[in-house]
């Protein structure tokens, strides 16, 4: 890791932690006041449920992609929550088949068949009379004539 790479993870590092005081700090202040105790409320309200969110989507993309995190940073998790906090698993099952759909790269292979070998490995019986050649450097000239 260079000194740029090094130097960026402490920014984003100290970015997050600063965040987190932050709500922390909201948090606090809002239990002070009487007033702000709803306001207290649906915050973490909010935080729970994006964190279930999170949760759901990555126990749906387990099976489905290679790396379930992809799913959290490509998905959009407030769009999967119900206006009461309730998590809609099938906008949860839609969202990942979308995703597998759009960006097939991050599927899981699929494992039902024999993996597919393409072109010539030199490897089995030949149809070809073509006789062997005698030396490395006889078979280096041959392939460097026939594609010519």
């Amino acid at each position: 890791m260079n000194s740029a790479e090094t130097a960026r993870a402490a920014a984003e590092k100290r970015a997050t932690e600063a965040e987190q005081e932050a709500a922390r700090l909201r948090r606090s202040n809002a239990a002070q006041k009487p007033g702000d105790l709803d306001a207290l409320r649906v915050e973490v309200r909010k935080e729970f449920t994006e964190a279930l969110a999170r949760a759901e989507l990555s126990a749906a993309a387990a099976g489905r992609l290679r790396d379930p995190a992809d799913a959290l940073a490509l998905l959009d998790v407030s769009t999967l929550a119900g206006p009461g906090g309730d998590i809609d698993a099938a906008a949860v099952a839609a969202a990942v088949e979308q995703l597998v759909k759009d960006k097939p790269c991050l599927a899981v292979a699929d494992q039902s068949g024999p993996a597919s070998v393409r072109g010539d490995v030199g490897a089995g019986p030949r149809d070809t009379a073509e006789p062997e050649p005698a030396t490395p450097l006889d078979r280096l000239r041959r392939v460097y004539t026939s594609h010519e």
